[in-house]
């Protein structure tokens, strides 16, 4: 019987602490690549990526430029690809889930035509773009046959962040190195915790969640992944209009769209910003009781830095997307997106998903 999107939800946790305890072997084939590239003479070291992949990343992103010496930036392949000035001061690494897609195929064989030693991050190696690259590397996914990922979203933020810190541990306290380490270790078995919580928030509020017409996610920090990927989910499965934005950013002018009809999350990471957060999240529900709060702080998991906190929030919208897509019935497109594919493809050939149900 084939693996369901719960089913990898669920499997989350396991396989974050697993890549977590084998770390120094996980990461130590784009460490030794990066180190070869010139991370230590202070190069800037750029992810190339989109979709959920972009927002794995991005929810890794203040981790990292937190922990590591070197700059760490992020960009989409179409960036890439039409707007970046590629110089020798950076060290640019392809990332695809799948390795199946066109984007990061075209940005991967731009980079070779400019002479470039294209290094691809990848959840499989038996891939079009595993083959196209110079070199590429697995971070630790294992199997996920569903094309709404989640595991595989997860797995790439926590692969950012051990990566991260393995590259800090050689001039990194050993104290401060082993108090990140066992942040991380809580970070993962909070997924689990949070994704227990959101079965039974999902049916505490099920009419509201399975009538949503418009949604708006708010965060900031390091959790603007985590409302990147909330966001994508949403309207990728459930088919609503979804946007996201920073939490102070939503008062100056997205708001003034609201009306009764809107559905709001707001999420807090538990650190200084989250009074604020609450405070706009509390405005809100004078314009709509469709408001809601995911808060590190006040959810039942152990308290993190704020930093790693999208390796369990995140797990909220995960499921919230699963579960309402699979209650509503909604399995596939409309008709017309069939035509919309015949002009452009996303994926590759050799692209193949199963249903999340």
């Amino acid at each position: 019987m084939n693996k369901t999107m719960e089913d990898y939800i669920r499997e989350t946790s396991d396989t974050l602490l697993l890549n977590i305890e084998i770390r120094k072997d996980l990461t130590k084939p784009l460490i030794g690549w990066l180190k070869k590239e010139g991370i230590k003479i202070g190069k800037t070291v750029v992810f190339v990526a989109s979709g959920s992949s972009y927002n794995a990343v991005q929810g890794a992103l203040m981790f990292m430029n937190k922990h590591m010496k070197n700059e760490v930036r992020l960009i989409s392949p179409f960036e890439f690809c039409y707007y970046e000035t590629i110089t020798d001061n950076h060290i640019y690494l392809f990332v695809s889930q799948s390795g199946c897609s066109t984007n990061i195929a075209d940005a991967v064989k731009k980079y070779q035509e400019m002479g470039g030693y294209a290094i691809a991050v990848l959840g499989n190696c038996d891939t079009t773009i595993a083959k196209l690259a110079d070199e590429a590397i697995e971070y630790g996914v294992g199997e996920e046959t569903v094309g709404y990922v989640t595991k595989g979203v997860m797995t790439l933020t926590g692969y950012c962040m051990i990566t991260a810190l393995e590259l800090a541990a050689e001039y990194m306290d050993k104290a401060v190195y082993e108090e990140v380490l066992e942040d991380l270790k809580k970070a993962a078995a909070n997924h689990i915790k949070v994704y227990e919580q959101a079965k039974v928030f999902c049916k505490e509020n099920e009419k509201a969640f399975l009538s949503m017409e418009h949604v708006m996610l708010m965060s900031g920090g390091a959790n603007m992944g985590t409302i990147r990927e909330g966001a994508l989910k949403l309207s990728e499965m459930v088919h609503v209009q979804t946007t996201y934005c920073e939490a102070e950013e939503f008062i100056h002018g997205p708001n003034l769209q609201l009306t009764p009809q809107y559905t709001l999350f707001f999420v807090d990471g538990g650190d200084a910003a989250g009074k604020r957060i609450k405070e706009i999240q509390s405005a809100a529900k004078e314009m709509t009781d469709k408001t809601f709060l995911i808060s590190a702080s006040e959810w039942n998991a152990d308290q993190t830095d704020e930093a790693v906190t999208p390796l369990y929030l995140t797990a909220f919208f995960q499921y919230l997307a699963c579960w309402a897509a699979r209650e509503l019935n909604i399995n596939g497109e409309h008709p017309f997106y069939i035509r919309f594919k015949e002009h452009v493809k996303n994926k590759t050939d050799d692209y193949k998903e199963e249903s999340p149900f």
